[in-house]
This record gives C-alpha cells, structure tokens and sequence, in this order.
C-alpha cells in the first residue's frame, strides 16, 4: 500500500511538473514576442537592441537550453539523450553569442552605467556566459588533457552549477532593468510588474529540472566522496 500510494505521489507531481513546464513555455513566447515588439518599434537602436539581444538570450534560448533535459519538457521529451545534448548546446550557444554582442554592444556606448545593480549584475552575467560557452564545450567534447584531471561527471556538475548561476545572473539583470529609464520611458508603468512576476515565475519555473539534476549529482558527488 505505502508503495502504491508513493507511485502515485511520483505521478501527481510529474503532471504537476509537465502543466507548469507547458506554462512556462507560453510566458517564455509571450516574453519573446513582446522584446522583439518594443525593440521593433524602436528600430532596434542602441539600447533596443540591447535589450533584444540579452533578454531574447538569456529568457528565451538560454531558458530553453536548461529545460532540454526534463523529462517533463514537451519539445525535448521525444528525443534522445543525446540530440537532447546537441539542442541543449545549440541553444545555449546561440543564446550565449546574443549575450555577449548584446552586453558588448552596451558596453561599448558612452551612456552605460555600471553604477546600476542592472548593469553590475549584467557585467556578472556577461562574463559569465563567455565562460559558461567555453564550459559547456568543454562539457562536451571532454578533451583528454581535462580528462586527465577531472572525471566526466565533475565535468558535468561543475557545467551545471556555473550554468544555474550564470542564468541567474542573467534573469536577475533582466528583472532589474525593468527599473531602467529605457523600460520607465518606453513601457507603460503599470505594465512593468507584470513583466516582473513574468521573469520572475520563467525563472523559477525553468530552474526546477536542472535543480533536480543537480541534486542527484550533488549525492552521487558526495558518496563517491566518502571513504570506502
């Protein structure tokens, strides 16, 4: 009985996981469709285009690219595991690239502020996502010479981790640009909370399957760690 009703339990909340993995998708297109509507109107200039290529980078393909292994996922749930890699790394690359042209482009304006939290934390995550790119390579070609110091699973993890961190980085950016001039002037105001609770449930919303993945490397981690 104790085993039958923990089945069950498994079950409810692996539907509970695909309905809110199938919302997530929706916000994540309505977030889409609105950045690329607000940088159209704007002609893509300057901080448009900005905003364009961090926020589709990192809200849109870089959320993608975490939830490319969840079981739950319906884009990816069919595939195998490792075309589940090969579109993970699509996506993250291509995401990551719009990063840093996005972030660079900024960077290289004369109104850029990095007294800002918003800009602070968009250095952080710009930076980031370069190494992030360069980890996830690593990740998956595993060269022998990074073979030879680390085993493929302390690849894995480490990937994992600094790519949760580097997202939030990212999201974290994104959430306080929506206190930016540019969002205050060109959105309506009592639009912007509304774009806030969006990124804010993306967010966490898409963190849930590499949290998990994460954790189950984190045990594997620790009892290969204990003394035999």
């Amino acid at each position: 009985m104790k085993q039958k009703n923990k089945n069950s339990s498994a079950s409810s909340w692996l539907q509970i996981q695909s309905i809110l993995n199938s919302v997530n998708h929706i916000l994540i297109f309505l977030v889409a469709a609105f950045f690329f509507v607000l940088a159209k109107s704007l002609d893509f200039k300057d901080t448009a285009m900005h905003m364009f290529m961090t926020g589709i980078g990192f809200h849109v393909l870089m959320a993608q690219a975490l939830m490319s292994h969840y079981k739950v996922n319906p884009i990816t749930r069919w595939i195998s595991h490792k075309n589940k890699s090969r579109y993970h790394g699509l996506l993250q690359l291509v995401g990551g690239v719009m990063v840093l042209l996005g972030g660079l482009g900024k960077f290289s304006q004369k109104d850029v502020h990095f007294n800002t939290w918003h800009g602070r934390f968009g250095v952080a995550a710009t930076f980031g996502c370069a190494a992030s790119i360069v980890g996830g390579l690593v990740n998956f070609y595993q060269p022998k010479i990074v073979l030879k110091k680390l085993p493929p699973s302390e690849l894995r993890f480490r990937h994992n981790v600094f790519g949760l961190l580097t997202f939030t980085l990212g999201m974290v950016a994104i959430y306080l640009g929506y206190y930016s001039k540019f969002f205050t002037r060109h959105v309506d105001n009592e639009f912007i909370p509304a774009l806030m609770l969006t990124t804010t449930l993306v967010y966490f919303l898409t963190i849930i399957g590499p949290t998990g993945s994460l954790l189950t490397k984190l045990k594997y981690r620790r009892q290969k760690q204990q003394p035999q």
